[in-house]
């Protein structure tokens, strides 16, 4: 398989028809024929199926962002390193896009002002199904032997206790406590765990035996803490600074306290404090971690990260169209950040 076999426009052809699959899914579940959402259970169904237009919805009007487009591709390409053939990687590639969209709505419930009502009472047991329990009915369905079937399902479960880990350590950590290795290992289940599942459920898919299916879920690891890293940093870069209205011990904001000296780290935290509630405070502590000194030693410390993700990749091998374009999945992810200087290879 050469280069193009799966470039810039055959990943678009496969995103395509990811995005169809999950129209057909809708469609089924509005009828209540998906899955055993059957008669009696159509307004179950209609909830699904309302619930993933809105989503994708909002994915199509922010635009082809590269977190958006890893999503997607990453399976594809870890079944066609395999194998090299990416197309058969596409119902890993709808169960990513089912967590993420579970996740998406999830996870913006802490910061949502009043007591919830019955309709986002409502949504929240909707994105539960769709994260939690539609994939594990599409896995039920996969034309695939039971080990491979139980494997899936057993990367799923994985896949949201570490999640859940990880999200849990982003509401309850102080930044005054906090340090990059433990900001690191809450990257890892929050935002690395569903990339892991998506890497390793391909492989899996693809017919990998363990020790490859624990160095795809390796990578598929490190990449999703490079996309929260991106994420992070694209906070700042264009003044939404919610981490900050949420006091979210974020890896620039632990970074450059580690840089401060004792005065000037209390400044910050005395900063951070105040964001909540001021727009000034959040502006002027954004200014400090986008500082080009900060910024410059915050790509220091995020290079090894990016080097791993590489490296797993050479060790892995595979089809080589493949694989070089899993490391342009990296580049992507790291490559596009204003204001933060990594040195991509």
């Amino acid at each position: 398989m050469d280069e193009g076999v799966f470039g810039r426009a055959a990943q678009e052809r496969a995103i395509a028809e990811v995005e169809a699959e999950m129209a057909r899914l809708c469609e089924l579940l509005a009828e209540g024929m998906a899955m055993g959402v059957d008669e009696g259970r159509e307004m179950v169904g209609g909830a699904m199926s309302e619930f993933l237009v809105e989503f994708f919805d909002l994915v199509r009007a922010e635009g082809p962002r590269p977190g958006v487009k890893s999503v997607v591709t990453l399976p594809l390409l870890v079944h066609g390193a395999e194998t090299g053939e990416p197309g058969p990687g596409r119902p890993v590639a709808v169960l990513h896009l089912l967590w993420w969209a579970s996740a998406r709505y999830l996870d913006g419930l802490p910061e949502a002002a009043g007591a919830p009502s019955a309709a986002t009472g409502g949504k929240v047991l909707t994105a539960l199904a769709v994260g939690g329990q539609l994939p594990g009915r599409l896995i039920a369905g996969l034309p695939v032997g039971g080990p491979v079937r139980a494997a899936l399902a057993d990367e799923l479960s994985r896949a949201w206790v570490d999640a859940v880990d990880g999200r849990l350590r982003r509401l309850t950590e102080r930044a005054s406590n906090a340090t990059l290795a433990s900001v690191l290992r809450g990257y890892e289940g929050g935002t690395g765990a569903p990339y892991a599942m998506a890497a390793a459920s391909a492989a899996r898919l693809a017919g990998a035996d363990d020790r490859r299916t624990a160095g795809w879920r390796a990578y598929g690891r490190a990449l999703g803490v490079l996309r929260r890293l991106a994420d992070d940093q694209r906070d700042l870069v264009t003044g939404r600074y919610e981490d900050l209205a949420a006091g979210t011990a974020t890896f620039p904001l632990v970074h450059l306290l580690t840089e401060l000296p004792p005065a000037r780290r209390r400044e910050a935290l005395a900063l951070h404090a105040s964001a909540r509630h001021s727009a000034s405070a959040r502006a002027e502590l954004a200014a400090w971690m986008l500082d080009e000194e900060i910024a410059e030693s915050c790509a220091a410390a995020v290079a090894p990260l990016i080097d791993r993700a590489h490296g797993l990749l050479d060790m892995l091998g595979g089809d080589p169209g493949c694989v070089r374009e899993l490391h342009r999945l990296v580049d992507g992810t790291v490559g596009r950040l204003p204001g933060l200087r990594l040195a991509v290879a």
